[in-house]
């Protein structure tokens, strides 16, 4: 980071017993915070810190305390709470817990804890100070904590972060606390980290993991995983629900340290996901204040073995255009027409039509086209499948039609010849020029999956943009 080199070292330490919010220090700037470090008695996750800088009205980090440290399932009794042992993050016997991310501000810093039923709080925060020197780091830190129980089977993934860059991501820990048997609903078998990175940025980026236990380091399953910390990614949670190792309840973690994840337009993660009780913390830089895209629900549905489904406290994200999307298919097909309209009433070859918003400006055909849900590694579907929508031009026009995408792509606007972009072994961009009519024009994009070098991954990115640099988002009408 772009930090001054004259530090001052300082520190503010307390004790507080109380209930409701309670303010533990103004930091004044510029500044940057080097380590928290937090323990207590009768802390859980009904008690959530929040940290604002630089002013902020939106916190930075809003987050249950302990899942803020990475410690998550409520399993905050000193003495039976879990380790951790990384860079980023610490958790010690009997409560322990540090964080030793750095979050730069250039004014003020100020932890802010509320406690609904009371609790005491031990917190030391050590930072730098930067007297008489000036702050030219923009970036500053970020943190967000998300639960849904239970995740829609196998189905658009659990959401784990949306940003807006420029910004780095830094981390992420999940939580999966599984409520049906593994030979049902294999928690790890249902994805893995989906990132999806400048969806409507000029280089677009995806990244797909294989398998959940993968994305942390672990392998073949981790049915017998032995719960262990290292540096950069582990499970340091895993332990059978019941005598028969049909369930269990599980916590790992992913920093991305010497393969950082830079994000210049945005950033949005997600996670396959099983029908089980999952939560996650996650942790980022970013330049833009945070918006928010998930509200703090009520202490009961924090806790666990309680519901909270999809939507009840889910943030819209930004608009970024919709498809109506079908598949899948043996072979490219002309969409029929009647009156030269399409219509997404009347299936196409067999198919139903599936009405999708973008994500960031990507296009994901495996929310819509999975096989039947099963125990299989991470499914998914052969052959093409295809996304249709419509562009409106206040005049005749020529745009530029960014596009990124892996495996074979086929491009179509209205009744022109069809476009056909080829074959690439991952996700790259490409630009081509298209006329667009004065009105109404339709969109027809055809994309084959094969599971190939990236584990199956069957999306594009889209952008459309006019001569005058305004970008047209797709509508799905």
């Amino acid at each position: 980071m772009n930090l001054p080199d004259r530090p001052v070292s300082r520190r503010i330490s307390q004790r507080s017993e109380f209930k409701g919010k309670r303010t533990f220090g103004k930091l004044i700037g510029p500044g940057c915070i080097r380590r928290v470090w937090v323990t207590g008695n009768f802390i859980s996750r009904k008690d959530i810190l929040r940290v604002y800088f630089d002013g902020e009205t939106i916190p930075s980090v809003e987050a249950p305390l302990p899942d803020f440290f990475g410690l998550m399932h409520n399993l905050t009794q000193p003495g039976k709470n879990y380790q951790i042992n990384t860079p980023f993050l610490a958790v010690k016997p009997k409560l322990g817990m540090t964080c030793s991310i750095p979050m730069p501000f250039a004014r003020s810093a100020r932890f802010e804890i509320e406690s609904p039923e009371g609790c005491i709080v031990y917190l030391m925060v050590d930072w730098h100070e930067y007297p008489d020197q000036q702050l030219t780091e923009k970036m500053r830190f970020r943190a967000r904590w998300r639960r849904e129980a239970p995740v829609k089977d196998f189905a658009d993934d659990y959401i784990i972060a949306d940003a807006d860059g420029p910004g780095r991501l830094i981390g992420f820990v999940y939580a999966v606390d599984m409520l049906e048997s593994r030979h049902k609903m294999r928690w790890s078998h249902g994805g893995a980290d989906n990132i999806y990175i400048d969806g409507m940025g000029d280089q677009p980026s995806f990244l797909r993991g294989i398998g959940g236990e993968d994305v942390f380091g672990a392998s073949h399953g981790g049915g017998d995983y032995v719960a262990q910390s290292s540096l950069y990614s582990d499970m340091p949670y895993y332990i059978q629900k019941d005598a028969t190792g049909d369930r269990q309840k599980l916590v790992g973690y992913r920093f991305f340290a010497h393969d950082a994840i830079h994000f210049y337009e945005s950033l949005h993660l997600r996670f396959g996901a099983r029908a089980h009780d999952v939560s996650s913390t996650v942790y980022w830089y970013s330049e833009k204040p945070v918006r928010p895209y998930f509200k703090m629900p009520p202490v009961k549905q924090r806790l666990p073995q309680t519901k909270i489904l999809r939507g009840e406290y889910d943030i819209p994200l930004p608009d970024c255009g919709s498809w109506w999307l079908a598949g899948p298919f043996g072979k490219v097909e002309h969409l029929p027409k009647s009156d030269g309209r399409f219509d997404p009433q009347k299936p196409f070859i067999d198919r139903p039509w599936n009405k999708r918003s973008s994500i960031r400006g990507f296009v994901e055909f495996n929310h819509v086209l999975r096989p039947k849900a099963s125990n299989a590694n991470s499914p998914t579907l052969d052959g093409w499948a295809v996304a249709v929508s419509k562009l409106q031009a206040p005049k005749e026009m020529t745009v530029d039609v960014r596009l990124a995408w892996d495996d074979h792509l086929i491009l179509k606007i209205n009744d022109d010849p069809p476009i056909d972009l080829g074959s690439q072994p991952y996700i790259r961009a490409r630009s081509v020029k298209v006329k667009l009519r004065k009105g109404t024009n339709e969109v027809q994009v055809w994309l084959t999956n094969r599971v190939g070098v990236t584990r199956g991954a069957w999306n594009f990115a889209f952008r459309a943009t006019t001569p005058e640099g305004i970008i047209v988002h797709p509508k799905a009408e």
